[in-house]
């Protein structure tokens, strides 16, 4: 069920759910938009109108931040009990695997070149009926997303995975997704360096302690400035709205 929190539209479904209705969107063909929502985005989508906009076209937008789930708590509490969050990179394996039971054909948009070529080739073993289509690394030149967008959308792509980092990855969806009518399409971040080995995801006792943003922080101290940024502000409007609801 689509809620709001800070005016931001957000779907409460459990990951089951989730699942089916993307399940639904590969056996039905029709454009799929999928948004693993945080605190960040939405504060960044207050600031831009046109990250706002990306994020509210989405048919799909789920709870990813351990921070949206208590935001969803403190301003709705009747209609947030059990409420949980979708970890995008969690979402994004279950995709893969109705695309692998299917033999779909998926397309990979993101991440660096050596980084990509270790995924694609760890996904032809775990997903053997997939058929992997196109795989783009991100590192290239804004100018080339057109040429980019085109050249997958020639391939038909039944999922595309897209890993340019909020916002980017959100707001190229969002601009190209009319070539893909008929495509589920999510940003995912910096799931391709977990899958590649790379990075380590935080391990479940962490994840389940719901401190896995903390974790991501100790491991990646570039993201400091960027959830100090974000984090702080998202606290206070959301203590700010629940002081304004009482009154």
């Amino acid at each position: 069920m689509r809620r709001q929190i800070l005016n931001q539209p957000i779907d409460t479904f459990t990951l089951e759910q989730a699942v089916q209705l993307v399940s639904d969107a590969f056996n039905n063909p029709k454009l799929l938009r999928i948004v693993t929502l945080n605190p960040e985005m939405i504060i960044n989508g207050l600031i831009s109108p046109e990250f706002q906009s990306a994020i509210n076209n989405s048919e799909l937008i789920v709870p990813d931040g351990t921070g949206i789930i208590w935001g969803l708590k403190q301003l709705d509490p009747e209609h947030s009990k059990g409420v949980k969050r979708i970890p995008g990179i969690e979402l994004s394996e279950y995709i893969l695997e109705i695309a692998n039971k299917l033999s779909r054909r998926v397309a990979i948009f993101g991440g660096k070149k050596e980084v990509l070529e270790k995924v694609v080739l760890k996904f032809q073993n775990k997903y053997p009926n997939i058929q992997f289509v196109k795989a783009f690394n991100g590192y290239i030149d804004k100018e080339k997303y057109d040429e980019v967008a085109k050249d997958i959308s020639s391939k038909n792509p039944d999922l595309i995975l897209v890993a340019l980092g909020t916002p980017k990855q959100e707001l190229w969806i969002n601009k190209y997704c009319s070539l893909f009518p008929t495509s589920i399409m999510i940003g995912i971040g910096g799931s391709l360096d977990v899958w590649s080995g790379n990075k380590m995801r935080a391990p479940e006792w962490i994840r389940n302690a719901h401190l896995e943003w903390l974790f991501r922080v100790i491991t990646q101290p570039k993201r400091l400035s960027r959830v100090m940024k974000s984090l702080p502000v998202f606290v206070y409007m959301v203590l700010k709205a629940k002081k304004n609801n009482k009154e």
